[in-house]
């Protein structure tokens, strides 16, 4: 792929995972409600999922994975806060959230090769879930999982 932004879009797949993993690991430990607890579960589930992914495709493309310095971190402190908020504000959060790496990972998506389509086409649609996810919390539906549990084959 070349496109200006192509290494860049790349590395914010790895800052996207490692920073969505300990942000709902961290909110997981935190929350006291089992329900809100099991869901920030699967959430990092998914994250852990999508950051595997993403270390098998550099490794197999052959390209150099790069370590996303303080994103663990920043996702600690926003984990901290969105396991102590309102359910109802924290979901917001995650929801808005997901915008600026969904504008990259779709970039990502359109320009791919032919033999690249389905991996920049899940880590896209994981990123959709996840604003599905908080976008069905708000609503109240009650499977608001189903687009992650999907792509974690549960």
């Amino acid at each position: 792929m070349t496109y200006p932004e192509y290494k860049s879009d790349l590395q914010h797949i790895h800052e996207s995972e490692v920073y969505g993993y300990a942000v709902f690991d961290t909110a997981a430990q935190l929350t006291r409600n089992k329900e809100r607890k099991q869901k920030w579960l699967a959430l990092k589930a998914l994250e852990e999922q999508t950051l595997n992914r993403y270390l098998d495709y550099m490794q197999a493309s052959g390209q150099t994975v790069k370590d996303p310095k303080g994103w663990a971190l920043k996702g600690r402190g926003e984990g901290a806060a969105l396991g102590l908020m309102p359910w109802r504000m924290a979901m917001k959060f995650v929801r808005d959230a997901t915008q600026p790496f969904q504008e990259k990972f779709l970039r990502l998506k359109k320009n791919a090769s032919e033999a690249d389509k389905t991996f920049f086409s899940y880590v896209y649609a994981h990123e959709k879930a996840i604003e599905a996810f908080a976008t069905k919390e708000l609503s109240k539906d009650q499977n608001s999982l189903k687009a992650v549990n999907d792509l974690l084959g549960w």
